[in-house]
């Protein structure tokens, strides 16, 4: 039985942990969220949750971050926060400390799946050991591609969110021009994200010849789209989260060839769970399965969406068993 301090480290929030590990079992005994804004750094709210835990030191630590990282440093995009794994070890005495990129921490947290913390979009014909990606829309796409080793899944460094866009139809060829207008190249992030959700939102009032919606007015303007459009109180909202399922769908489906997964795509991320009842819709694996030639194949592949919040959390716990 292995005790390990994990964190999930975001531009906006920090999540830390305290984690058991057992094999391929990892228990959360304690899990507290913290706003970023409101410390000064990591260290003032690392060491009020270590106070609070009765933690020791002579621990492991392994935190999962939203950038880039050599796993020894990371400086935060959207933070002004800059972490150094020597400066932790020496300030809280850890054994050892180690960074890991957020979504590999989903990679590393497919080893710890239970069946029950999925729900099945499309049971396929799982091959053991077979190439699996998670596959997360959230602030950003994160991507995780997990390779077998032997006796447990490895995700590679990935920044598969940021590859392009590649229309299906003709609708979605008016989509790629309006939101090159915007961004100038077009990403699969620019749609499948919260900010994307918008600008998607943006373009099917303008295919309506509508300005401007109450929806973009609200208090989180994302969530009031996806709640109108999940009980179909706002066409715009609907037609919006019909182009989201089939894009997500088409993306998904893109890795699923990449990487050839006979192990499965995993859904991850906030936005996944939360619409969970369009992506059972047949839009979602419409866009999936509809490869040409390559149709017959994609209807092997299994695809479930993680309901597991925890997922990054217990994933950091496992990578440390592995990395450290």
């Amino acid at each position: 039985m292995m005790h390990i301090l994990v964190g999930d480290l975001g531009g906006t929030h920090t999540r830390l942990a305290l984690a058991e590990l057992d094999a391929n079992h990892v228990a959360l005994m304690r899990v507290d969220r913290f706003v970023n804004s409101q410390h000064a750094n990591l260290n003032a709210i690392m060491a009020g949750f270590l106070d609070a835990s009765g933690l020791l030191g002579d621990t492991l630590c392994c935190l999962a971050v939203a950038g880039p990282t050599d796993g020894r440093t990371v400086q935060f995009t959207n933070l002004d926060w800059r972490i150094e794994t020597a400066l932790l070890t020496e300030r809280f005495g850890f054994a050892r400390c180690q960074l890991i990129n957020d979504f590999a921490a989903v990679g590393w947290g497919l080893n710890t799946l239970e069946q029950s913390a999925l729900q099945t979009l499309q049971a396929g014909a799982p091959i053991a050991g077979g190439a699996r990606v998670a596959l997360g829309a959230g602030t950003g796409l994160g991507v995780s591609l997990c390779a077998w080793r032997g006796d447990h899944y490895r995700p590679l460094a990935s920044e598969g969110g940021h590859v392009g866009f590649a229309p299906r139809n003709s609708e979605q060829d008016r989509l790629l021009v309006y939101m090159r207008a915007l961004h100038g190249r077009v990403s699969v992030e620019r749609i499948l994200s919260g900010p994307g959700l918008l600008d998607l939102f943006r373009f099917c009032l303008h295919e309506a010849g509508e300005a401007d919606s109450a929806l973009l007015a609200a208090a989180a303007p994302a969530q009031a789209i996806s709640q109108a459009g999940l009980a179909s109180t706002d066409p715009i909202a609907v037609q919006c989260l019909r182009l989201f399922a089939e894009i997500y769908g088409q993306t998904a489906g893109d890795w699923a060839l990449a990487a050839q997964t006979s192990g499965g795509i995993f859904l991850a991320g906030g936005i996944a769970p939360k619409l969970l009842p369009i992506l059972q819709s047949d839009l979602f694996l419409d866009g999936f399965n509809a490869k040409g030639r390559y149709s017959a194949w994609m209807n092997t592949v299994p695809v479930a969406v993680i309901l597991d919040p925890d997922i990054g959390l217990k994933g950091a716990a496992y990578a440390a068993a592995q990395l450290l």
